[in-house]
Formats: structure tokens, C-alpha cells, sequence
């Protein structure tokens, strides 16, 4: 989905063999979607996946969690998993690394121990000893990506009534006529608050349509256009935004050194 055993560089480096990238792989197909439908619940990490366009969001409200996020909460707010108090911080490095973080660990606590055919095996090297627990990077890695996971359900959670239904793709399906190229308010449709950037030739006819602000509460196909020139301006609405924080129905996990 998001990650390759490649990006297990620098801070997150793996050692990647002939049979060890077969199996980060492995890891990667299993605990990506097991995080995060913890993080979203199940509801909306489906919404989060059908709005992926090459492992890319789409929506505003989900391309602000998960891209890096940071702010600060300046009021007391309380939900009932947790309170927020003043002067709190939200700082997310964003679902990528935090799911860099997630696997990195899954993987590197299994290492610790090996099947065989004799049984349950602890790995021995001949240069170098094994790192107890206690200096154990994967807690860390662990930590951190948890750091993101609780600010990212922070987020959702301060953010709750955030609206969705912006424009995110359009098509012009029929040229208005009689229009100077400007920025105009967007009529019909079951939204509010968008507007359209509009380039016309010398005769008036609109030649290209673009999004301005995307408004909210758009629906799919619907059929707009602005009140100037003749009026015969028709867009059409391809793609909305999705995401309606209200569904969110995550697990919450805490920072821990002993797992």
C-alpha cells in the first residue's frame, strides 16, 4: 500500500537479503491495514482506502492526516477516550513514517526469535552480542510512530464537525458563453462556498475551468455552474471529498517500552 521493504533506510534500516525482504514485505502486507484500522476504525479506513489515487488521498480531511501535522490546542477539550489541556501539541511526522515505525517494530521484535526445526531459537552472532531489550531501538521506532497515531486521532477528535464533500476533480461539459476569465462563485449543486477560476477566449467563450476555493457539501455528479454571461456554463462534479471525521471509531494506544 504505502511502504517497500526500500524504505527501510537510515533510522528505520533493515537488514534486506535474498529471503529478508520476502519477509519485511510479508510484514508490511500484514500490519499496515491491522494499524490502520486502529487508527481510523474500520468504517472510515475503508472511506481512507476507495480515496487513495496511487497511494495518494484525495479528500482534504484525509490529506491533512496524513501528510506531517503539527499545532497546538489552546483550549481544554475533553472526548471519551481522553482530555486535551491547555497548551498541548499535535505533531504528526505523518501515516508513512508512522507506519515505517509500526512495522520496523513488528519485525525487529520476531527477529529476537527463530523457528527451526529444532524449535524456538535465539539468533547468536560470532562478532558482535545480542541488544537486551533495554537498548533496544524497535521501542523507540515503536514510540514514536505512537506519537503520531495518538496526534493524528487527536486531531480527528478536535476536529470532529470538520466538513467534507469539497470539489476535487471537475469537468467542463459544456463552455459557457459571453464570460471575462475571472473568479466566480459557484451556483447549484447541494454544496455551499465554492468557487471557479475561468479563462475565456476573445469571444467570451470559457475555454478552461478550475477549482478556486473547493466549498462543502458537494455531491458526486452534480451539475454546476456561475451566474455570468449567458449562464450556460456546466460542470460537472467528478470527484468530492470524503472523510467525515464524525465516523471515526479508532483504537487508542499508548507509548510503552515493554510490549
Amino acid at each position: 500500500m504505502f511502504l517497500t521493504p526500500q524504505d527501510f533506510i537510515g533510522k528505520y534500516a533493515l537488514s534486506k537479503g535474498m529471503f529478508s525482504t520476502a519477509d519485511i514485505q510479508e510484514y508490511i502486507d500484514r500490519f499496515e491495514p491491522r494499524y490502520l484500522k486502529n487508527l481510523f476504525g474500520v468504517k472510515l479506513y475503508n472511506e481512507f482506502i476507495t480515496d487513495l489515487n496511487i497511494n495518494v488521498p484525495q479528500s482534504p480531511n484525509f490529506i491533512k492526516v496524513f501528510e506531517p501535522l503539527s499545532e497546538d490546542v489552546g483550549s481544554y477539550w475533553y472526548h471519551w477516550t481522553r482530555m486535551y489541556e491547555m497548551d498541548q501539541q499535535i505533531d504528526s511526522e505523518g501515516i508513512k513514517t508512522m507506519l515505517l515505525g509500526f512495522v520496523y517494530y513488528e519485525y525487529a521484535k520476531d527477529l529476537v526469535n527463530q523457528m527451526t526445526p529444532f524449535g524456538n531459537t535465539k539468533p547468536k552472532s560470532e562478532n558482535s552480542d545480542i541488544a537486551n531489550t533495554l537498548f533496544s531501538t524497535m521501542y523507540n521506532r515503536y514510540n514514536e510512530a505512537i506519537r503520531s497515531y495518538q496526534s493524528i486521532q487527536d486531531y480527528i477528535i478536535l476536529n470532529q464537525s470538520e466538513p467534507s464533500g469539497q470539489l476535487v476533480n471537475i469537468t467542463m461539459t459544456q463552455a459557457g458563453t459571453n464570460v471575462v476569465s475571472g473568479t466566480y462563485a459557484v451556483t447549484g449543486g447541494t454544496g455551499t462556498g465554492a468557487t471557479f477560476n475561468v479563462v475565456s477566449d476573445v469571444s467570451g467563450t470559457i475555454t478552461e475551468v478550475t477549482i478556486a476555493d473547493a466549498g462543502i457539501g458537494y455531491s458526486l455528479n452534480d451539475q454546476l455552474s456561475i451566474d455570468e454571461g449567458n449562464n450556460d456554463l456546466i460542470v460537472n462534479a467528478d470527484y468530492v471529498g470524503i472523510g467525515t471525521y464524525s465516523d471515526f471509531k479508532g483504537l487508542k494506544k499508548l507509548t510503552a517500552y515493554w510490549l
